[in-house]
């Protein structure tokens, strides 16, 4: 009797065990800095984008706007390329702009009440709607950003996490 009660017991844990729902909260890194290729329809350049607290900078790094650099704060977007600078009001710019996107889908992600946020092999994808249209996210398990499509613009970024 003690026997089977013992067996009992032990096969009631095995299966408690099996049961527990496996959570998992990713995290948008608030400050990041990498490398990404991005294309716009037939367009594509490489640049290095850069997220703090405050905005996103994007730095080209190929084409005939290498050097320029690019930087929104969610109201502004400014240029800088060489000695020049210019600012501008970023409600009246092209949306399709690298640091403009970056922004506006992490503004989406981070201020959703519900995360929409699903486990895939590798990673996690997100999905939500910003300016330009309905976005997909794919982040890595380590938290790092691996692409970002915008499919109705024909927008792509490949982010390159090499280190």
């Amino acid at each position: 009797m003690k026997k089977a009660l013992a067996f009992i017991l032990i096969l009631v844990l095995l299966l408690l065990s099996g049961c527990k729902i496996k959570s998992y909260t990713p995290e948008i890194p608030l400050s990041f800095e990498t490398n990404a290729t991005v294309k716009s329809g037939d367009f594509s350049y490489d640049c290095k984008i850069s997220k703090n607290d405050r905005c996103v900078t994007v730095t080209v790094l190929s084409t005939y706007a290498k050097d320029m650099v690019m930087i929104y704060d969610g109201k502004n977007l400014d240029f800088v390329y060489n000695s020049f600078s210019y600012q501008i009001d970023g409600s009246n710019f092209e949306k399709t702009n690298t640091a403009i996107v970056i922004y506006e889908v992490l503004d989406f992600i981070n201020s959703a009440t519900e995360l929409n946020a699903k486990k895939i092999d590798g990673g996690y994808k997100y999905q939500g709607k910003i300016s330009i249209g309905d976005f997909t996210l794919i982040q890595n398990d380590d938290n790092s950003l691996k692409s970002l499509s915008v499919p109705l613009a024909e927008y792509k970024i490949e982010f390159n996490n090499k280190k």
